[in-house]
């Protein structure tokens, strides 16, 4: 049986987590270390200047005081049972698209995975109004876990160069056999948004980082797109962030 490390980037206790793995332990092994607290927006960070320490949590998961990238460093070398075969980092509250990549703590634990037998897979499922947002709307977890159990258990994942992450976005919408799926480059959310900024009653100024209300239109075949049409998007990449068109030209799915 396939054994599955999963993680996160927003902490062992997000129902995404949850969702996720109840999805997968029908198909495979599976051990949960993600971070003791949120780490939204850590990218590929890993923690340098202090110990790191786990916790071992009632339903099972370990927690570590660290980053997204150090639970996966620490599970594949030290927490996990066995060595897993693949990664799966999420369920991400909201999409991981564009430049976003770049800091993405979903993205960066399932880059620490380079080396296991199969690529890694990172999962985010759209909720585009951010919690906070008058019209947040909550993301659909099974519709996004569905396709990762679907990825895992239909398609030969074997042909796919293990070096890669496939990260997938998923729209907010139910599951359907009609949910079509597009093999994405990597589009633009355009220029980032300038930093909220508020005073309080001591004149104590406060910076916070806002979230796109817009972005500008791309026609490309791109994930930001695929979301946009409700398809899902999976896009192959690596480290660096760039995808060939040679990388695109050899990159194929084949179910079993």
């Amino acid at each position: 049986m396939m054994k599955i490390l999963l993680s996160n980037d927003d902490g062992y206790d997000a129902p995404g987590l949850k969702v996720l793995f109840e999805y997968l332990r029908d198909i495979a092994e599976v051990f949960v270390v993600a971070p003791e607290v949120n780490k939204s927006g850590a990218g590929c960070s890993i923690t340098t200047n202090k110990p790191m320490y786990s916790s071992v949590h009632d339903n099972g998961y370990v927690s570590v005081n660290g980053t997204p990238a150090d639970c996966v460093y620490l599970g594949i070398h030290e927490l996990a049972p066995w060595i897993p075969d693949i990664l799966v980092s999420g369920i991400n509250l909201g999409a991981n698209m564009g430049e976003d990549l770049l800091y993405s703590g979903t993205v960066g634990a399932a880059f620490e995975a380079k080396n296991l037998s199969y690529p890694s897979i990172a999962i985010s499922a759209a909720a585009f109004h951010q919690p906070g947002s008058k019209d947040f709307m909550e993301p659909n977890y099974h519709t996004a876990a569905y396709v990762v159990k679907d990825l895992i258990q239909n398609y030969d994942l074997s042909i796919i160069d293990p070096t890669l992450v496939l990260n997938v976005n998923t729209p907010n919408v139910d599951y359907s056999n009609e949910l079509e799926i597009n093999i994405t480059t990597i589009g633009s959310w355009g220029p980032r948004n300038p930093p909220g900024v508020e005073e309080d009653s001591e004149n104590k100024i406060s910076y916070w980082t806002t979230h796109r209300e817009s972005f500008e239109e791309d026609n490309t075949k791109c994930d930001i797109n695929s979301l946009k049409e409700n398809k899902i998007s999976i896009s192959p990449i690596k480290p660096v962030f760039s995808l060939t068109q040679d990388v695109l030209n050899n990159f194929e799915l084949k179910k079993l």
